[in-house]
């Protein structure tokens, strides 16, 4: 008799010994958006590529922008090859401010890391876990919603 495997869950079960590998997150709360003077901030990529360190919790000079995607609306996106031991940081800003949701996902579809920005603003909000087994990023909100998710790796600064 042939038995098909259980479809993964993104949701653990509230019983028996939990499998999902448990993470240090840290967030990042966007800032408000930018008092009318039509300045965006600059991303975190940005700043990564002028010298400077803006994630708190990576070990300077380690951070490595893997990739930087420009969307609309619910998208479903592959991530690069992360280095083992990284932290994986996943940032959004938008184009106007909405409510939006980032997940990311490992092989088995289980979810390792979520961030619920209420609203999504122009300033890059998210966060970043210890993670070196997420392998695509889900994003939903509205359809007419624009949005840029950057997303970067770092070593943990030691504590």
């Amino acid at each position: 008799m042939d038995e098909s495997l259980p479809s993964p869950s993104a949701i653990p079960p509230d019983h028996g010994p939990s499998f999902i590998p448990e993470t240090k997150v840290i967030r990042i709360v966007p800032a408000p958006s930018p008092d009318g003077t039509g300045i965006k901030p600059p991303s975190h990529a940005d700043l990564i590529a002028r010298g400077q360190s803006p994630l708190p919790g990576s070990l300077a000079g380690t951070e490595k922008v893997l990739m930087h995607f420009h969307g609309r609306g619910d998208s479903r996106i592959i991530l690069p090859y992360q280095r083992s031991g990284a932290l994986l940081w996943l940032l959004v800003g938008c184009e106007t401010e909405a409510p939006l949701g980032i997940r990311s996902f490992d092989v088995r579809g289980f979810v390792v890391a979520r961030y619920d920005l209420e609203p999504c603003r122009a300033a890059e909000g998210g966060g970043g876990t210890a993670d070196n087994t997420s392998t695509f990023v889900e994003v939903w909100t509205d359809p007419e919603v624009e949005y840029d998710v950057s997303v970067i790796s770092s070593e943990l600064h030691p504590e």
